[in-house]
C-alpha cells in the first residue's frame, strides 16, 4: 500500500536518535510498501542527504521552514495553546503543502514521527499512526529541575503543556507506538491506548568489534552532546566518577564522543579529556575506547549507544534507569552502577581484567543477535500498527 511518512527531520545525517530510527524503518518499509516522505527542515538538505533515502522512497517533498519565520509559529502556536517544541515545527505553508501532497499521492495511510507532527496528522483523514517514541514530557519535567531560576517556569510550562498534548493525540490517531513499555506508561499509565512497543534495531554488520584498533582512551561516552541528559552525564562522568578513578589511575583518559557539544561538555576538555564533536564514522569513538561508561540518570527511551556500544564489542556500564529500556543481563551482559563511586571501582575491576571484558562482550553480542533486530522490530510495526488499519478512506482534508 501507499505510506505517507511525515517527519519533523529529514532522516540524514544520523546523528540523532530518531533520524536513525526513522531511516532504519524506511529501509525496511519499502520491502512492504510504496514510500512517500514528507519531511520539514529548517536547514538546506544537500543533494548527498537526498541520495541516501532516495533508494527507499518513491517520492520525498522537503519543507525548509526559514528562520524568519520559527518566531511567528512560535507565537502563533503558544496562543492556540501549543507545546513550543510542537509550535516550532508547525507551519501554515508547510500544512498547507502537506495537504496537497496528501492529496496528490492519496496515501492509503498516513506514519508521523514524534508528537512534534501533530498538528499535520490533525489536517488529514484517518488512518493515521504516530510513533511517539520517548516520552518527550519527561524529558522536559527533568530538564525544569535542575535548569537556572530565569528557564525553570517557562520548562515547567512546557512540561505541562507538552504532557497534556501527547495524551491527547490519542484523539486523532488509530495508533499509537512506543519505543519501550517504561515511555508508554509514563504517557499512558492505566494503559488504555491501543498502543504498541517497536524498539529500536542494531545493524550488526555495521556495529562489528574492531579488535585491531588501538585503544587510546580507557573510557568513552558517545551521545548527541547537546542534547540535556547526554550533557548531565557528560558531566557526572568527568566531575563525579573520574576524580575517583584518577585517584587510582591517574594517567586514565576519556573520550567524549558526538555532535552538538554543549557549552557545559566543551568545558569539561582537560589533558586527560578529549571532547571531539561531530564524527561521521561515530564507530572509530567507540573502537578507541576500552570501557563504555554511560552514567544516566535521566531521559526516556532507549539508547542506543548502548546497543551500538555493545555491538562494538565493548563492555558497557551503565545505570538501573537504562537497563529499563535495555535489559541486558546485569554482571553478565553489561554492568550496572548507580553511584559515581560504584562507577569507579566497576570501571578499575574491567580496566584491569581483559578477560572479564571479553565475557562481558561476548554475552552482550548474543544478547543483541536475540533481542534488537531492524528487520524483526519493523515487520512487528507493519504487522500490527499498519496492515490492520488499511481500509477504504476518503481522500479529501478535514478542517485543521
Amino acid at each position: 500500500m501507499d505510506l505517507l511518512v511525515i517527519a519533523p527531520r529529514f532522516p540524514w545525517p544520523l546523528e540523532k536518535g530518531d533520524k536513525l530510527r526513522l531511516y532504519q524503518q524506511l529501509r525496511h518499509l519499502q520491502a512492504y510498501h510504496t514510500l512517500h516522505l514528507f519531511a520539514i527542515t529548517h536547514e538546506d538538505t544537500p543533494p548527498s542527504s537526498l541520495a541516501q533515502l532516495r533508494p527507499f522512497c518513491q517520492t520525498m517533498t522537503i519543507v525548509r521552514i526559514p528562520p524568519w519565520r520559527l518566531a511567528w509559529n512560535l507565537l502563533v502556536g503558544s496562543l492556540r495553546g501549543l507545546p513550543l517544541s510542537v509550535a516550532y515545527f508547525t507551519d501554515r505553508k508547510a500544512g498547507k503543502k502537506f495537504i496537497e501532497t496528501y492529496q496528490e499521492r492519496k496515501p492509503d495511510l498516513v506514519y508521523g514521527q514524534l508528537a512534534r507532527v501533530g498538528e499535520y496528522l490533525r489536517m488529514v483523514p484517518a488512518p493515521r499512526v504516530i510513533d511517539m517514541m520517548d516520552a518527550f514530557s519527561t524529558i522536559t519535567a527533568q530538564q525544569s529541575g535542575v535548569a537556572s531560576l530565569i528557564l525553570r517556569p517557562l520548562l515547567r510550562r512546557e512540561w505541562k503543556s507538552l504532557s497534556q498534548y501527547e495524551r491527547r493525540i490519542r484523539s486523532w490517531t488509530e495508533m499509537q507506538i512506543f519505543i519501550s513499555h517504561r515511555d508508554r506508561e509514563l504517557i499512558d499509565p492505566a494503559q488504555t491506548w491501543d498502543a504498541l512497543i517497536v524498539p529500536n534495531g542494531i545493524d550488526l554488520s555495521y556495529y562489528q568489534p574492531a579488535r585491531a584498533t588501538r585503544k587510546e582512551f580507557d573510557i568513552v561516552f558517545v551521545g548527541n552532546m547537546g542534547y540535556f541528559p547526554n550533557v548531565e552525564a557528560a558531566k557526572f562522568l568527568v566531575r563525579s566518577i573520574m576524580p575517583l578513578l584518577w585517584a587510582q589511575k591517574p594517567d586514565a583518559r576519556v573520550l567524549l564522543a558526538g555532535a552538538r557539544p554543549s557549552r557545559q561538555v566543551r568545558a569539561l576538555a582537560e589533558n586527560r579529556v578529549t571532547v571531539s564533536g561531530w564524527m561521521a564514522d561515530i564507530r572509530q569513538a567507540y573502537s578507541r575506547g576500552k570501557v563504555f561508561v554511560a552514567p544516566l540518570f535521566q531521559g526516556a527511551g532507549q539508547q542506543n549507544k548502548i546497543l551500538e556500544a555493545m555491538g562494538m564489542g565493548i563492555p558497557v556500564v551503565t545505570t538501573p534507569w537504562v537497563h529499563q529500556s535495555v535489559p541486558a543481563p546485569d554482571g553478565k551482559a553489561m554492568v550496572l552502577a548507580g553511584t559515581a563511586r560504584d562507577f569507579a571501582q566497576v570501571i578499575l575491576t574491567l580496566l584491569e581484567d581483559d578477560l572479564m571484558c571479553d565475557r562481558i562482550s561476548a554475552h552482550a553480542l548474543s544478547f543483541l543477535r536475540d533481542n534488537y533486530s531492524w528487520p524483526e522490530s519493523v515487520s512487528r510495526m507493519n504487522d500490527h500498527a499498519f496492515l490492520p488499519l488499511n481500509r477504504p478512506t476518503t481522500h479529501a482534508p478535514t478542517p485543521h
